[in-house]
């Protein structure tokens, strides 16, 4: 295996282009930071391409996953990689560079020999799909043809100086040999030949290129940036349902998006054209042959020439339509059982008032205290609910935002006449807050309010104290809740607000909750136009934030 990589003579050689652009393709397929093609040798990995791991060129094959990958035909995948018993040690997991998503296709030659990897890499755990498996061993065909006309390129050139080296001494010759010229031009007859079969076997790398790119199924398109004439290979007009002999126009593809994402995809290849601006839009599209609504999912980026001029913008189609779909049930089935769940949780909250009613009349506080238990159970139970039809909705975009305008003084007023009566547990002290006009949904920024001070009751001592504070700043109104508790890790801050998701830690298996409720308070926050955020320090406490703009009329 090791003879076969080195007869390619790419060990340790500079970047180049073709490779560079695979890796960077890949990242921006899968949205990972990194992306490597790596040749794994007898005890170095070297990078022939290295995306988002800085000026890295080489590393020990026995930290490396990649020398795991080549062990196998198949894409080597760790959705999880702390997880898994065999990579409990690996410095690049176990260590400060905190790799956790890994997934690489091996680098096969032609007589079987797998040299290296094209790899993905996240410090995030993620899903990895059949589909992105196939997506992922096409790109890594891409790459092991682009090795193979590299090498024929090298042998040609070998060749061509050779041959070079044969002419100067023939015209060293010349001048006393002319017999010779008869022999010399002979060969330079058969050099000729061998350009002609180097240029044939351009040709059928080509060919061998688009036939990785047909086999993986990647749906390819390309725009010329100035007059838009669209060009394509046959399976995006598949997936299109365009049968017609003429050749698409990149009208009639725009013309088939769905109205409400119509301009918005117009709008957003003119921005990536004109700033040299990724692209990636989700929208949906009707087929051309049975009418079938169907999501995809496209992305891009503009090339240029080396003069710096627009040359093409290029880039692949995805059919997410199943996962939409998935999506979509998900969503009704939270909903209908959400609303099946409440039918009895307000007969049950009925029933309970009721028994309130009776025990007061009886005086009997064992029986009082029992049913305030109770109820605030319930309550709890309906707040989940509440949040579970929240989440709901605003995946499928049925919730509404009713903005009005309202001074955040009279909202910090009112959350705080609320602590009074609701929290004897801790301490909640509420700076003065100025007249600060917004214009927004009083409720729901109300609900992020308090979602954030319920947090810091749970997940602080009793008897910590809770500062809430409301100010100014830049143009935004910008509330903070700070609390005394445990605090929060790092590694756990930037998907803290994630639906679902919820730290894990010895400290938390006490404490209920379905990672739903930041989840939500982000959502809001930003459908404001706003922001939201957390610092925290172990053992010491956590402040979240969250700014919305201030009205400026």
């Amino acid at each position: 295996r090791v003879n076969a990589l080195k007869r390619y003579k790419i060990l340790d050689t500079p970047p180049e282009g073709a490779f560079d652009n695979v890796a960077r393709l890949a990242t921006q397929i899968f949205k990972v930071p990194i992306s490597l093609v790596s040749l794994v040798d007898a005890e170095q990995v070297y990078f022939k391409a290295n995306i988002g791991m800085g000026k890295a060129k080489f590393t020990s094959r026995g930290v490396s996953l990649c020398s795991l990958a080549v062990l196998k035909q198949q894409v080597t995948v760790f959705e999880n990689a702390p997880e898994e018993p065999c990579l409990l040690v690996n410095p690049n997991v176990a260590g400060s560079f905190g790799l956790k998503f890994y997934a690489g296709a091996p680098l096969t030659t032609h007589d079987g020999f797998r040299i290296g990897t094209l790899c993905v890499i996240d410090k995030t755990p993620r899903p990895f799909s059949a589909d992105d498996e196939l997506i992922l061993e096409g790109l890594a065909k891409i790459v092991m043809d682009e090795i193979e006309l590299r090498l024929s390129a090298i042998e040609e050139t070998d060749k061509l100086q050779q041959s070079n080296e044969e002419l100067s001494a023939i015209n060293e010759e010349m001048t006393v040999i002319n017999e010779e010229m008869s022999e010399k031009n002979e060969e330079l007859l058969q050099i000729q030949s061998s350009l002609v079969e180097s240029n044939q076997q351009l040709a059928e790398s080509e060919t061998a290129l688009q036939l990785a790119i047909t086999s993986a199924k990647l749906r390819m398109w390309q725009i010329d940036p100035v007059s838009k004439s669209l060009q394509y290979n046959f399976v995006l007009a598949e997936i299109f349902g365009y049968e017609s002999p003429v050749p698409m126009t990149y009208e009639q593809a725009i013309g088939q998006v769905a109205g409400k994402f119509r301009s918005v995809i117009s709008d957003e290849i003119e921005r990536s054209i004109r700033e040299d601006k990724d692209y990636d839009m989700i929208y949906q599209q009707t087929r051309f042959n049975d009418g079938k609504v169907i999501w995809l999912r496209s992305v891009g980026k503009v090339t240029r020439q080396e003069n710096g001029e627009l040359a093409s913008f290029s880039g692949m189609v995805m059919d997410i339509t199943e996962a939409k779909e998935d999506e979509q049930r998900k969503n009704d089935f939270i909903t209908m059982v959400s609303h099946e769940l409440k039918t009895p949780l307000t007969s049950m909250n009925g029933y309970l008032q009721m028994l309130t009613m009776k025990a007061k009349k009886n005086e009997d506080d064992f029986l009082l205290n029992t049913i305030d238990r109770a109820t605030k159970q319930v309550g709890k139970m309906t707040s989940m609910i509440n949040g579970f039809l929240d989440v709901s909705r605003l995946e499928s975009g049925k919730i509404n935002i009713n903005r009005q305008i309202f001074d955040m003084a009279a909202l910090v007023k009112e959350s705080e006449a609320e602590s009074i009566v609701s929290i004897t547990s801790h301490t909640v002290i509420y700076a003065p807050v100025e007249r600060t006009i917004v214009d927004a949904d009083m409720d729901k920024i109300g609900q992020v309010v308090q979602n954030l001070i319920n947090n810091a009751v749970k997940y602080s001592p009793a008897g910590t104290t809770i500062r809430v504070a409301c100010e100014t700043i830049a143009g935004n109104a910008r509330v903070c809740v700070q609390d005394e508790g445990m605090g929060i890790k790092q590694s756990d801050i930037a998907l803290l607000f994630d639906r679902f998701y919820r730290v894990e830690s010895a400290e938390m298996k006490s404490t209920s909750g379905f990672g739903i409720g930041l989840y939500l308070c982000a959502e809001i926050i930003h459908r404001h136009n706003g922001k939201i955020w957390v610092t925290s320090e172990l053992s010491k406490g956590s402040t979240f934030y969250f700014t919305i703009p201030i009205c400026t009329e």
